[in-house]
């Protein structure tokens, strides 16, 4: 059995820029290991720094998301002024995806005697808490301490620290109003480094593929855990690199 903290959220609107888009800013259906990573950091009152250090209080911290159900989806178009010597030299308009009415559980893996601390801090953030952007608030429904046993490699509306596309002998359970939607892979990073100017840079990427409520898959070789039924995987402590090291 391993301690957990699980974190109900909820939020009007939420995004979660896929890396390489520009023009058209898809969303992830879900937030990445960095994000949740950064909602810790908030609600402890870690600057930008204090959070990507090589000592950071939440380097050893595993974190994994779960949802329910898909959540509504719309486009908004925006528009960046660039402006030179003053004026505005120029508008370039771009569209970004957002999520409506969004509902994830938030998973929080580490000491026990950590997971208090960071009990206490998301019932009495320091900072405001988000879900992708500055603007996109969350609101906190529960809060939780529990125990996760061994589960089943079998998962749906989850993310999973591999390439679903890499792995042998993945196959979709098939049910009564089950999804065929394709899940989202995406190369993302687990940190980022903090430079002299205080700029990021992604390190420790990996392959994630989100897969969506409707679709279950039984995925070989998938450390997973469970917990009240549901199964769900760290997705910072990569079982991309145990199976690749086990099938060679």
């Amino acid at each position: 059995m391993e301690r957990i903290l699980i974190v109900i959220v909820q939020a009007p609107v939420a995004s979660f820029r896929r890396p390489l888009d520009h023009n058209y800013q898809r969303t992830l259906p879900m937030p990445p290991p960095t994000t949740l990573l950064g909602i810790a950091g908030a609600a402890l009152g870690l600057s930008d720094r204090e959070l990507w250090a090589q000592d950071s209080p939440l380097r050893d911290l595993r974190v994994s998301v779960w949802m329910d159900e898909e959540p509504g989806r719309a486009r908004d178009m925006w528009t960046v002024l660039k402006i030179k010597g003053g004026r505005i030299a120029e508008r370039s308009p771009y569209f970004r995806e957002l999520l409506f009415f969004v509902r994830y559980t938030l998973l929080y893996g580490g000491a026990n005697d950590f997971l208090g601390c960071l009990e206490q801090a998301f019932r009495d953030p320091v900072y405001p808490l988000s879900l992708g952007r500055e603007d996109e608030l969350m609101i906190i429904e529960n809060i939780l301490r529990g125990e996760a046993a061994p589960g089943e490699p079998r998962f749906w509306g989850t993310p999973l620290p591999v390439d679903l596309r890499q792995i042998p002998g993945a196959r979709p359970i098939l049910t009564p109003g089950a999804s065929l939607e394709p899940p989202v892979v995406e190369t993302l990073p687990l940190h980022f480094r903090i430079d002299e100017k205080g700029i990021r840079h992604p390190e420790s990427q990996i392959p994630i593929t989100f897969l969506p409520p409707g679709l279950e898959l039984e995925v070989p070789n998938i450390p997973a855990l469970q917990w009240e039924g549901r199964n769900f995987t760290w997705l910072n402590f990569s079982p991309s690199r145990m199976y690749h090291s086990s099938s060679t």
